[in-house]
């Protein structure tokens, strides 16, 4: 089921950037904005809002400018595009 595919990708998206999906203190620090919207991509996706979704996704991707290391940009926001386009 890509849901389920796009659902373990998104945390462990969440997970490589150092951060949890169910934490409180997820908004804390420069990257703050980029969870926030990470874990609203989450909720969106559980709860089949699709549309809301793809549009935490798309704010996500334009959040990467936080990450400080160009590769970890790159593959992230490559990541980010890779759910925005999954049929899921």
């Amino acid at each position: 089921m890509p849901q389920d595919k796009d659902l373990k990708n998104l945390d462990d998206l969440v997970a490589s950037l150092g951060g949890a999906s169910d934490r409180g203190k997820i908004s804390e620090g420069p990257c703050g904005l980029l969870f926030e919207h990470l874990r609203g991509a989450r909720s969106n996706l559980l709860g089949s809002m699709f549309n809301e979704y793809r549009a935490s996704l798309k704010d996500a991707k334009e959040s990467v400018a936080c990450i400080v290391d160009q590769a970890t940009r790159s593959k992230t926001s490559k990541a980010l595009q890779g759910l925005i386009d999954s049929p899921a």
